[in-house]
């Protein structure tokens, strides 16, 4: 009877939870390897960022909007329309949105 109790408050528990942020390196590098190779600019800036900012900082900053706006500028800047599909894909990933 414990066990089944524990294991009703472990649950309670889990959906009283927020959803944890998500890391705005992690979302970086997978932006990345989606990228046409014929996006060389686009793929540099996003290069750039990872290896030269996101990679010196701790998981905890990695989640503040701070962070996460640098990504959006280098987002606004080669993908001001949604036109085609890889585009689409690439957002798809920025905002979290799950593949269907």
């Amino acid at each position: 009877m414990i066990y089944v109790y524990t294991l009703y408050i472990m649950i309670e528990q889990v959906e009283l939870c927020e959803p944890s942020p998500r890391n705005a390196l992690l979302v970086a590098l997978e932006i990345g390897q989606m990228i046409p190779k014929d996006k060389a600019e686009f793929y540099k800036d996003v290069d750039n960022l990872i290896r030269n900012d996101y990679v010196y900082k701790d998981h905890n900053s990695l989640q503040t909007p701070y962070n996460w706006q640098k990504l959006e500028s280098i987002m606004h800047r080669y993908i001001p329309v949604v036109d085609e599909e890889w585009k689409q894909k690439i957002v798809n990933v920025y905002i979290g949105k799950a593949e269907p």
